[in-house]
């Protein structure tokens, strides 16, 4: 099985791009209601994924719930580069389960890096209750 069949292509995933601000991370955060977002560079690199953690760290650290200071802060500013790594177009199955254990997406990238898509934990599960149901029985 190649990990590319679960794909969910980046023209139908929500990113945010390296040049915006803090404050508008937080209002795309706060509108779709999500816990981490690809962040990603002009050209599609993929750079990291910021979460709500990363959020609330940039204001326990600031000491600032201000909007306004927040729209000088570049978004990239706050991302933590170690958290959830991205794996290849064409990496195996076990490195995609490992990944998927611990984060609700993993975000793909191909052979330069540059940003594809991501597999879901669900379209991961899907797979496995799909393929495996009859064993499991």
């Amino acid at each position: 099985m190649n990990p590319a069949m679960l794909l969910i292509p980046k023209s139908q995933v929500d990113f945010i791009q390296d040049d915006d601000t803090v404050r508008q991370g937080l209002e795309k955060f706060r509108h779709h209601g999500y816990t981490a977002v690809p962040l990603i560079n002009k050209r599609g690199k993929y750079l990291g994924t910021i979460s709500d953690k990363d959020f609330l760290r940039y204001i326990i650290d600031n000491k600032t719930v201000d909007l306004r200071a927040m729209e000088d802060v570049p978004i990239k500013s706050i991302l933590r580069p170690t958290f959830n790594p991205p794996v290849s177009i064409d990496a195996d199955m076990l490195s995609l389960f490992e990944q998927v254990m611990d984060q609700n997406f993993v975000p793909v990238v191909d052979s330069r890096g540059l940003f594809v898509g991501i597999i879901t934990r669900r379209s991961v599960l899907s797979y496995v209750y799909e393929n495996f149901k009859e064993e499991i029985k």
